[in-house]
């Protein structure tokens, strides 16, 4: 497996550091590193661990960079690339355009406090958003909404062979205050020279080194710091001595490295290289220090813009010896712990082998709740061919209730009525983006969920080429006839590899609520019959005077049966109507059920009757009786098979018309009491 890191240049500093560490881990490893950036000083350093580099404009903060998006992608597909990691902003949005419609796997690292715009949007993106400290994984989940099951905390590190331990006894005896970081008003530099003032008065030999460059827009701040340094006269103590790339030999002579930071760093690499070699630190309470130094105990932490704390602490750092030996000593061993380049950096190769086997995986079914049920068995299909994977359901919110507790989805996100909304539909895919998903299964396949698949980049898309089908990476024509709903899931899920074991309907072991609210009892031997199939659809509707007298049936010859009638709240009258005209000896549950009622219901029955709905999907996947009437729809097109289900109908010349509304109903009407009673009793005698 390759990795590639792309970055926008390979010049010195802490990002370019950490390359060359990954270029030397690497080199040790079966592992390949390939490394794409805009060239830089330090390619010379890669050349040393024969590491293959690849020249490319990632730099610019220019849309001409989305140009080399076809560049990259013939470099991943020339180096057969596993992972591309991405360092910085312009290099993520190349990564991420080229990596998509591929196996190849989108990780970022999120280096600093990126403010909450656009282009900063790309670093939320990845599979896995690597953050150096607390304070960033922070900052990405409320800046950008990442979720902390994207987030992996891997701090930056420190090279041990290179950075090595040198004793307090043997630096020399000039004491040397050291400073490292770039000019700028960030660093707090002129609260470290104001404090340096109250120092010397104490310490007049004290000399104080600041390693940095000053940027081309920080000359003013830089001169304003030598003007302090004159005004003061602390030009005897005080040295700024520019770039240097020898920081361990630095840190070898010196006794005391200041961090003056004003503003939350990142990390604190300089920090950590200080505690690895011997010397202790005296930093700002701000960002992510407080994570790398512990007050006392292996560092020291003042407030931020405090001249008098800083000058204070370092006076008694420098006054107590034995104190701060052990404060040396604690610090080395945590950096060996937490900071090893070598620990840190397998960290991040054992996050690659997790990106390539961690599948994440969005399922969209937005439409009815008997959609959802057929779709059940498709979601234990994926399941099970993804073990090590993390699936999400996208349904409407009012079936979420039906879906808690089932072991083929990890998460599911509901969708309000009126998702349709080209505005709603921005947002959610938005949501949907953030969650890096891997595949995207279009069971809808409808202009919305076409819509949102596209919107949320997922690396690849599943789905039937029909209406907006052209936005989806993978796609199928849809055929005409399908043997039971099951087929055209199946024929979608043959382009990830999927096929189904079994084709039938399936639940899972649930903890049913209990039925005593409604009068229903552990042994009691229920009938249920769901008096309403759809309110919009009232073709499907078996006629209400069949039902009563079904009922009348049942109640003659089957006494030790209780009838339970089913239905949404648009039955509740006709539900009303029937318990008066029984006298309250049946059972209405219409519009007071939640689903997970339901599901208990249908469980308990020992004969469920029920027209083409939802409740006959779910009945077949409880192993419930069931006998199925239909009408205006072909069973042939809307039921699984099962050993459980009986259906009936009647083929007539007007047969399957599937009219919404029908003056005759004659298809429903030819299916008389009698029959369904027939298949009733066949049923309890079994």
């Amino acid at each position: 497996m390759k990795i590639i890191q792309i970055l926008p240049k390979m010049n010195v500093g802490g990002v370019e550091r950490g390359i060359l560490d990954f270029a030397k881990y690497f080199n040790e490893t079966e592992n390949e590193i390939v490394v794409v950036s805009g060239g830089g000083k330090l390619i010379k350093e890669l050349e040393k661990f024969n590491i293959q580099h690849y020249k490319l404009n990632v730099y610019k903060k220019s849309p001409l960079s989305l140009l080399s998006i076809k560049k990259l992608r013939r470099i991943i597909e020339k180096e057969k690339g596993g992972i591309v990691h991405a360092r910085s902003r312009v290099p993520a949005w190349i990564a991420f355009f080229a990596t998509r419609r591929s196996n190849v796997e989108f990780i970022t690292t999120a280096h600093g406090f990126y403010s909450p715009h656009f282009l900063s949007y790309i670093m939320s993106l990845g599979k896995f958003v690597i953050c150096p400290s607390k304070v960033i994984a922070r900052h990405m989940q409320e800046a950008f909404g990442v979720s902390p099951a994207k987030i992996k905390i891997i701090p930056r590190w420190v090279d041990l062979d290179r950075f090595k331990f040198t004793p307090e006894r043997e630096k020399t005896e000039d004491t040397t205050l050291l400073s490292v970081g770039r000019i700028s008003p960030s660093k707090g530099y002129e609260y470290l020279i104001s404090a340096m003032r109250r120092i010397v008065r104490v310490n007049p030999y004290i000399r104080l080194d600041i390693v940095g460059s000053a940027e081309s827009n920080r000359e003013r701040y830089f001169n304003y710091l030598k003007s302090l340094v004159q005004r003061y006269s602390l030009n005897y103590n005080i040295r700024f001595l520019g770039y240097r790339d020898d920081i361990e030999k630095i840190l070898s002579y010196a006794h005391l490295l200041v961090v003056s930071s004003v503003i939350e760093e990142s990390f604190g690499r300089v920090i950590i290289e200080a505690m690895a070699v011997g010397v202790p630190v005296v930093a700002t309470k701000v960002g992510a220090i407080p994570e790398i130094v512990e007050d006392k105990k292996d560092g020291f932490l003042v407030p931020p813009r405090d001249p008098h704390a800083l000058s204070k602490t370092i006076l008694e750092i420098l006054r107590n010896k034995s104190v701060t030996e052990k404060i040396i000593l604690n610090a080395r061993k945590k950096v060996e712990k937490k900071y090893s380049s070598l620990g840190c950096i397998k960290e991040i190769h054992d996050l690659y082998r997790k990106a390539k086997e961690f599948k994440r995986i969005l399922v969209i079914k937005i439409s009815s709740l008997g959609d959802i049920i057929l779709a059940i068995p498709s979601l234990k299909a994926i399941k099970e061919r993804y073990p090590y994977s993390e699936v999400t359901l996208l349904i409407l919110k009012k079936y979420i209730s039906l879906l808690h507790d089932c072991p083929f989805v990890d998460r599911i996100i509901g969708l309000d009525n009126n998702y349709k909304k080209i505005s709603y539909l921005f947002s959610i895919s938005l949501k949907l983006c953030r969650m890096s998903f891997d595949y995207i299964i279009d069971f809808q396949n409808s202009f919305a969920s076409h819509i949102v698949s596209f919107l949320s980049f997922p690396k690849r898309s599943f789905g039937y080429r029909r209406k907006w089908g052209f936005l989806l990476t993978n796609s199928i024509r849809i055929k005409k006839k399908e043997e039971n709903p099951l087929d055209s899931q199946e024929n979608i899920l043959k382009l990830l590899g999927i096929k189904l074991q079994k084709k039938e309907l399936t639940f899972w072991s649930t903890k049913d609520s209990s039925l005593e609210k409604f009068g229903i009892f552990k042994n009691d031997k229920l009938i249920g019959i769901n008096i309403s199939a759809s309110f919009k659809w009232k073709s499907k509707n078996w006629p209400l005077l069949y039902i009563r007298k079904l009922i009348e049936l049942i109640s003659k010859e089957l006494r030790d049966y209780k009838v339970v009638l089913l239905g949404d709240s648009y039955s509740l009258r006709d539900s009303n109507n029937l318990v008066e005209y029984f006298k309250g000896k049946i059972i209405s549950l219409c519009g007071k059920t939640t689903l997970k009622d339901l599901v208990a219901v249908v469980r308990m029955c020992k004969v469920f009757i029920t027209q083409d709905t939802a409740t006959l999907h779910l009945a077949c996947a409880l192993n419930t009786k069931t006998i199925a009437i239909f009408g205006p729809t072909n069973p042939s097109y809307h039921t699984v098979k099962s050993k459980n289900l009986r259906i009936i109908y009647e083929r007539l010349p007007c047969s399957f018309c599937y009219k919404r509304k029908c003056g005759h109903h004659t298809c429903m009407k030819s299916i008389t009491p009698q029959k369904v009673f027939f298949q009733v009793k066949s049923i309890l005698k079994e």
